[in-house]
């Protein structure tokens, strides 16, 4: 498997190149905090002057593992977890990617998925070594039937709620499916929850972190990155049972010795700051996404979580769109070549955006369709490349 540069990078750095211009890029899914609450100055380097010059214990800094746990107390209603639970890792994919290694070397050679899934998860499933397989998985008690007739071997069944990028959020009917799956010997289920402070549900159902303790079958990764608006620290955490801490250590000080010890403690005061300022900038982007389509007469039920948008543009060649959009309208869009399946016409919207640049993005992207409809009609459409 020979990796590419992704359309979505190929066309920030397009947009990167010519810095003079006015480009509204539209591609991550990173919620953004509101300017009155930025956490920058929470914590500095000068905090913790040591940490570049020794190592991180490999399961993770002391005091991060500590607040982990706080938080998944008091995020995730946990009553069983602790320290000897969790493992913090170099972000949510590093722990994707390491817990698929690790199943895979216990003999698990197959993964099933929802449709669709991060491109970066299903090429992590490949690259591990395992055949990956999309299901129409619908959140609900029906998918263990559907599931069940995919375990002939050993099988991987990976889990992404509040999902990216649809939005479907973790329903309570649903927490006795993941039960009954982690109990069989022969499935474990991966459940990303990198997304989990964003479940914008009438009855939110918190990430199921007791059963993971509880239960062999069940790890759950997250991130920094997503609940806390910090990418650039790169730590996530894995929480399971005991047992697979003990041998996933091990992996993670072969692969990488240590998580950046600096970084962990930068993640100790996010955590210990909190996200509540996040989340509302992220309620707020979807109200006013809301409030666009209701004037522009577009209105459609927003979903229930997450920190995107999973639009339906109804165009026949998406790609073409975005590129005809890049150049034409100086728009940079996430179109779903980062997600397996392709899903036809569909884009990824951010919602953890300024309600301001929401509605300047939104009545953008509203005028580039229009463009869109006239030169493709009169067969003006060209790609980028053309400058």
């Amino acid at each position: 498997m020979t990796p590419q540069l992704s359309a979505l990078q190929r066309r920030l750095n397009i947009a990167e190149s010519r810095p003079g211009e006015d480009w509204l890029v539209l591609v991550e899914n990173v919620p953004e905090w509101p300017r009155t609450a930025s956490p920058q100055a929470t914590t500095t380097h000068a905090d913790h002057p040591g940490a570049p010059f020794g190592y991180a214990p490999s399961q993770g800094h002391p005091r991060l593992t500590e607040a982990l746990v706080k938080r998944e107390h008091e995020v995730s209603a946990s009553r069983l977890v602790d320290e000897s639970h969790v493992l913090v890792t170099a972000g949510g994919m590093h722990a994707v990617g390491l817990v698929l290694r690790d199943l895979a070397a216990r003999g698990f050679r197959k993964a099933v998925h929802t449709t669709p899934v991060f491109c970066g998860v299903y090429d992590s499933m490949k690259a591990a070594g395992m055949r990956a397989k999309a299901l129409r998985l619908t959140g609900t008690a029906q998918d263990l039937a559907l599931l069940e007739g995919e375990f002939t071997e050993p099988t991987v069944v990976y889990v992404n709620l509040p999902h990216n990028p649809t939005g479907e959020v973790l329903r309570h009917e649903y927490v006795d499916v993941l039960r009954a799956l982690a109990a069989r010997p022969d499935v474990h289920v991966v459940y990303d929850a990198v997304y989990d402070s964003f479940d914008f549900g009438p009855d939110r159902c918190p990430t199921p972190v007791d059963l993971a303790v509880e239960e062999r079958g069940l790890t759950i990764v997250n991130s920094v990155s997503k609940n806390y608006g910090r990418p650039g620290d790169r730590v996530g955490w894995i929480v399971t049972a005991q047992e697979h801490i003990a041998r996933l250590v091990p992996r993670l000080e072969w692969e990488a010795v240590a998580v950046n010890g600096r970084a962990q403690l930068d993640a100790v005061a996010a955590i210990d700051r909190g996200n509540t300022e996040l989340v509302e900038g992220v309620r707020a982007g979807r109200a006013a996404a809301l409030d666009h389509a209701r004037t522009t007469g577009r209105a459609q039920p927003l979903p229930a979580g997450g920190t995107q948008l999973w639009l339906d543009l109804g165009v026949a060649d998406i790609e073409r769109f975005a590129d005809f959009a890049l150049e034409r309208h100086h728009l940079v869009l996430t179109t779903s070549a980062n997600y397996v399946p392709v899903v036809r016409g569909h884009i990824r919207f951010p919602t953890g955006i300024p309600a301001e640049r929401m509605r300047r993005a939104l009545t953008a992207l509203h005028e580039a369709l229009d463009d869109w409809c006239t030169h493709d009609a009169e067969g003006k459409v060209a790609h980028v490349g053309s400058r």
